[in-house]
């Protein structure tokens, strides 16, 4: 069930985490229209960890310009639960997604794009590949045409990164406490480094470590989905290097990569910087999809 009200104008939750927008702009209600526009029927935005709902919700306005008749989804997750919960109730917060727009797993008619910023975004976006399988079997997976990474993914090389993640951490909770920004950083090191000892102790796979495999499983993430990588080489919490490796290691594996840098903006920063770019990348990368998917048929 939807939930009855939300605190987000414009969206209704369909759980704790997780906003519709344009609940009533199902483009199914004209499908001769948007086949000819060969135009998104859903799209799936993943917030940055910490990030403020009013913040991502500029991400869902853009697509909303960008591809009015879709349906727009948004996630939020706070950088510490990613951290520590299981993959498994990483897999339960991501199923009202897969029950509320990917009921049926035979669809055919869905044009779907997924778009996660920074670790957290693509933690929680590989949970949802996941809760897909969960929810319709193995031998399914979810199905898109554009998979659009904003300052992800990172390496997952615990002893360079941990500082960089606690730091990412501290940014998004240094408001709750009345101590220097130092203390903060320091005690997520200190959570880190205590989460890094436990899954090793217990042979738990760390979620940003999980997200990556899933993300080179093509039985779990379709090849058929090309992926935008927009990054920076200004960004001080995931390294350019790092996503670049990421991208030559899809490549590698079958997936049709673009890569789209930016100059001088910050983590996650890139369309507030610069938001002609950003929007003109993600619709170009759209444009190319939809012309391997339907031979440039409208």
């Amino acid at each position: 069930m939807v939930a009855k009200s939300s605190t987000f104008p414009g969206f209704t939750p369909i759980s704790d985490r997780i906003f519709l927008r344009n609940e009533d702009s199902n483009p199914d209600s004209d499908p001769l229209e948007t086949t000819q526009q060969n135009q998104p029927t859903t799209i799936v935005v993943y917030g940055w960890g910490d990030g403020l709902p009013k913040h991502v919700a500029k991400y869902v306005d853009g697509y909303h310009k960008l591809f009015p008749a879709a349906r727009i989804l948004m996630v939020i997750s706070s950088t510490f639960a990613a951290s520590y919960e299981s993959l498994e109730k990483r897999t339960k917060v991501m199923l009202p997604i897969i029950d509320a727009v990917f009921s049926d797993p035979d669809d055919e008619s869905q044009r779907v794009i997924l778009h996660a910023m920074s670790n957290t975004g693509g933690i929680y976006m590989a949970a949802t590949l996941n809760a897909f399988q969960y929810r319709h079997g193995k031998d399914k997976t979810l199905p898109h045409h554009l998979c659009v990474v904003d300052s992800t993914p990172g390496s997952t090389v615990f002893s360079t990164e941990v500082s960089k993640w606690a730091k990412a951490m501290a940014l998004g909770s240094a408001k709750w406490f009345p101590w220097p920004f130092a203390v903060t950083h320091g005690l997520w090191w200190a959570f880190l480094y205590a989460m890094f000892l436990v899954e090793k102790a217990f042979g738990r796979v760390p979620s940003g470590v999980y997200s990556c495999r899933v993300f080179l499983d093509h039985t779990i993430a379709t090849t058929k989905a090309p992926r935008l990588f927009l990054y920076s080489k200004t960004d001080d919490i995931i390294g350019w290097e790092d996503i670049e490796a990421n991208a030559a290691q899809a490549q590698s594996s079958g997936y049709k990569i673009d890569l789209e840098m930016f100059e001088d903006s910050p983590h996650v920063g890139h369309m507030r910087m610069h938001p002609v770019q950003y929007w003109s990348a993600i619709e170009r990368c759209w444009n190319t999809s939809m012309e391997l998917e339907y031979g440039g048929k409208s």
